[in-house]
């Protein structure tokens, strides 16, 4: 369920006419995580707890926890529009535009038990800008996980994958230009907080060792997001986040030795999901990165709405 993952948006990256100087080439790995941040990595989600009833004679009675069984295929995508104030991730003269992100993924579940579910996906996304055109670029992901659920109420989960991403830019005959592996573990915990109101906080902590092409983004992120999701109807939820983190990089260069960065997310969604196999998104969401290594500090501030249709059999 979208809504309850740290509601991270964004995306943007850089390509090949504007990556050939220094001060670009570093701006390919803030770009490749926001794209992850924005889309999501094609994994597995947490759940909410299983909701309470009340009956006037017997009180207070929890519904009997049924495991939820995943369904075998799952086809999705997302259309999003959004304005970014700074495509190139810049601390100098930033570049604003409006764009565009389509993104498609399918995943299959071979084989899960009550609580362990393995998954495979494969994942498209194309970012187009308005008026940036040298920013354009196409991404393409394959993501193996296996998610492990290790609490009675199932509010507790373990989420281990392996994502390789590839990343072009079409306007140069699909130059390849960056790609990573991206090795991650994220314990995350569901809480509801009233029993009387549909509000739940999410907690979750990613360790994430990213070994990048080119080396001089091979790093390793610490993540935590914090978020509260509130239902004021039941086809309509209310989220925001906050999620600091810290990226500690491994190679030196001319341009940066020992780079450490600190980087804050935080933001607002409103989704309304009218049928169970689509939903209308508006976020907005402000980035600030705080680095070691001079001119890799920047902030982004990015509006956006998104369609997201989904079906799953």
């Amino acid at each position: 369920m979208k809504l309850l993952t740290p509601i991270s948006r964004l995306g943007l990256l850089l390509a090949l006419a504007w990556a050939t100087s220094p001060t670009a080439l570093f701006a390919q790995d803030p770009a490749a995580e926001t794209l992850q941040q924005r889309v999501g990595l094609p994994t597995q989600v947490a759940s909410p707890t299983t909701p309470v009833k009340t009956d006037e004679d017997l009180g207070e009675i929890s519904v009997v926890q049924k495991a939820p069984v995943p369904e075998t295929f799952t086809f999705s995508t997302s259309q999003q529009f959004f304005y970014t104030d700074n495509v190139f991730f810049t601390d100098v003269n930033p570049v604003g535009s409006t764009a565009y992100l389509g993104s498609y993924t399918a995943s299959f579940v071979p084989y899960s038990l009550r609580d362990w579910t393995p998954r495979v996906a494969v994942q498209y996304n194309m970012v187009r800008y308005g008026s940036v055109a040298s920013g354009d670029f196409d991404n393409e992901n394959i993501s193996l996980s296996s998610q492990y659920v290790f609490s009675k109420d199932r509010s507790w989960t373990w989420t281990a994958s392996v994502n390789a991403a590839r990343f072009t830019a079409p306007h140069a005959n699909d130059h390849e230009f960056y790609k990573e592996f991206v090795y991650d573990n994220q314990i995350s915990h569901v809480e509801k907080l009233s029993k009387t109101l549909p509000l739940f906080f999410v907690a979750a902590y990613d360790l994430a060792y990213h070994q990048a092409n080119p080396a001089d983004f091979d790093r390793l992120d610490n993540i935590l997001s914090f978020s509260l999701v509130y239902y004021p109807l039941p086809s309509v939820s209310i989220s925001s986040f906050v999620r600091p983190a810290s990226r500690d990089y491994f190679t030196n260069t001319a341009n940066q030795t020992d780079r450490t960065d600190f980087n804050l997310s935080e933001g607002l969604d409103v989704t309304w999901q009218p049928w169970k196999y689509a939903s209308l998104s508006a976020d907005f969401t402000h980035t600030n990165d705080y680095s070691s290594s001079t001119h890799q500090s920047y902030n982004e501030s990015s509006p956006g709405v998104s369609v997201t249709g989904t079906v799953k059999f």
